[in-house]
């Protein structure tokens, strides 16, 4: 036992022993400097990385809104345009939409066609659909119509919006354009009608009638004595055949209307007739604003009477009459005889006052 104290005793006092020198030591030396603090290195996960941007877009920007369509649509003039019901002409979505477009024509004009950016259609009502910008625009004209002046009497004239023209003619003219006529008096013809005015509003057709001035050889018995006197073509019916003398009496062969013309003051007026092959009808006018007597029929084989004296607007004798009530015209001068022969027929002509 002493010797195991004797060596702990000395164990003890050896490290009381280098206690102490180190204490010594370190007051000779001064204080020890402390090490610095160890830190992990920072880890970026992931989702902290940053996003490397595909080559060409710009992640600056803000995502780009959805693009908007507009649709203009336009009225040339001579019209309007109906857009969906409506007239309204801006339309516009950011989906594609589809419109539908009725072309309407002012008075006087019409629809020609549509240009849709440029490009032509036709009808006046077009349904189209929209899927980009879009400019409309309605095309609108004033037509030409036809006006053509007829006659009775080819070769006739008449000054058109005061140029002359040799009728029958055709004309072109704007819609709603005024037309003038005026008959013009030739030395083959008189005009029966006055000046007129149309205004156009499509073709157009005008029939204009003249007096044949031509006189066929007709001679009357006036106080016994033979003279010539004007015989013309009715201006509503274009003669065919022969109209000669044969002594005193007048041969028609054919179809004619013919106006022979005895003085008014001239007031009975005989008619006889014979060889009578088909209709004759004769008739003498009265005076302006009078009822001339139309007799019907007469002279003919069917009905056989071959002889008919007027006096005045009154007949002597047997036959069928009536009235012609209506417009005169210039032909239907007072006095005049209006003779209607279909075949042929032999008649003739005796006046007195």
């Amino acid at each position: 036992m002493g010797r195991w104290e004797g060596v702990a005793g000395r164990r003890v006092l050896l490290v009381v022993a280098l206690v102490l020198a180190a204490v010594l030591l370190a007051f000779l030396h001064g204080p020890t400097p402390t090490p610095p603090a160890l830190a992990p290195t920072p880890v970026t996960s992931p989702a902290q990385q940053p996003v490397k941007a595909p080559v060409g877009v710009n992640v600056t920007q803000p995502a780009e809104r959805a693009r908007l369509i507009v649709a203009v649509v336009e009225a040339g003039g001579g019209g309007r345009v109906l857009v969906n019901g409506t007239e309204a002409s801006t339309w516009n979505s950011t989906r594609p939409f589809t419109l539908l477009l009725k072309a309407v024509p002012d008075t006087c004009y019409a629809f020609d066609h549509w240009e849709v950016n440029g490009t032509e259609h036709s009808g006046p009502d077009l349904a189209l659909a929209i899927a980009g910008n879009t400019t409309i625009r309605a095309v609108f004209y004033k037509p030409l119509y036809t006006v053509t002046i007829n006659t009775n009497a080819t070769g006739a004239a008449a000054q058109i919006n005061g140029e002359n023209y040799t009728l029958p003619t055709s004309l072109r003219v704007p819609a709603c354009s005024t037309v003038e006529v005026k008959p013009l008096e030739t030395p083959l013809y008189k005009p029966l009608n006055t000046t007129l005015k149309i205004t156009v509003e499509g073709d157009a057709s005008i029939t204009l009638r003249y007096w044949a001035k031509t006189q066929y050889p007709v001679q009357v018995l006036i106080n016994g004595k033979p003279q010539y006197v004007e015989a013309r073509d009715s201006p509503f019916f274009k003669g065919n055949g022969t109209v000669e003398m044969q002594g005193d009496w007048i041969h028609i062969k054919g179809s004619f209307l013919i106006y022979i013309y005895i003085p008014w003051n001239l007031t009975h007026v005989i008619v006889e007739a014979r060889n009578v092959n088909g209709t004759l009808i004769v008739m003498r006018l009265c005076e302006w604003g009078a009822d001339p007597f139309a007799y019907g029929k007469m002279m003919g084989e069917d009905v056989g009477v071959l002889r008919v004296e007027f006096e005045g607007c009154r007949v002597v004798g047997y036959a069928y009459y009536g009235y012609v009530r209506g417009k005169r015209y210039e032909c239907e001068l007072p006095g005049a005889l209006r003779v209607s022969v279909h075949g042929e027929a032999w008649i003739r002509i005796t006046a007195y006052p």
